[in-house]
């Protein structure tokens, strides 16, 4: 089915390599039905990452499109390699997408690609939104994360969800632009939401 020009959006898909990005792009495309089954990097079944070498070497070596259609929109996803090796194909996404989702790493924080990335989309003034991921690892730190990006990227950074709970120990997410929280089961597409914990 045709979807008019003014409801597509574009976005590249960046960041350092090994903060998650192509895991993301997986969930989202899962989370919006574009896909049926979760693939994983380990298992070498991700949509974004089809290459023999990627599957060997676990990491994105080229940028992969895939899209998904959420709340009347089609949107885009052009997945990045991390690898300051294979670059190009970041610098080349950025400049034909009109957003960037950074991701980064609640555990390594701002790193050399992230900064790159960043600074690319900026002279592109293109939209961003960074997405903290890997929330529950060992050592994951939101809120060092938070002050990381304000300090190194753009003090304008602002967190519209905080984590509930830390580490092994995460629960869920409080959104705070609708004031709810919203915890889910492992394997379920949608959390349920509820009232934010005190």
């Amino acid at each position: 089915m045709p979807v008019e020009p003014g409801k597509i959006r574009n976005v590249a898909v960046v960041g350092h390599r090994s903060t998650g990005k192509t895991s993301l792009v997986e969930a989202m495309l899962f989370q919006a039905g574009a896909i049926n089954r979760l693939g994983t990097i380990e298992a070498g079944n991700t949509t974004g990452d089809w290459d023999d070498d990627e599957h060997k070497r676990q990491m994105s070596l080229a940028a992969s499109l895939c899209h998904l259609e959420w709340q009347g929109r089609k949107i885009n996803l052009i997945d990045t390699p991390g690898d300051p090796g294979f670059q190009g194909d970041m610098i080349a996404a950025l400049r034909v997408v009109e957003g960037a989702l950074v991701v980064v790493s609640a555990v390594m924080g701002v790193e050399v690609q992230t900064t790159r990335a960043w600074q690319r989309a900026e002279e592109g003034d293109l939209s961003r939104v960074v997405v903290v991921n890997m929330l529950d690892r060992e050592r994951a730190d939101f809120f060092r994360t938070l002050d990381a990006l304000r300090e190194q990227l753009s003090p304008r950074c602002v967190a519209v969800h905080l984590p509930i709970g830390a580490e092994h120990e995460l629960t869920g997410v409080v959104d705070l632009l609708h004031m709810k929280a919203y915890t889910s089961p492992e394997g379920e597409r949608e959390g349920a939401p509820g009232e934010i914990p005190a």
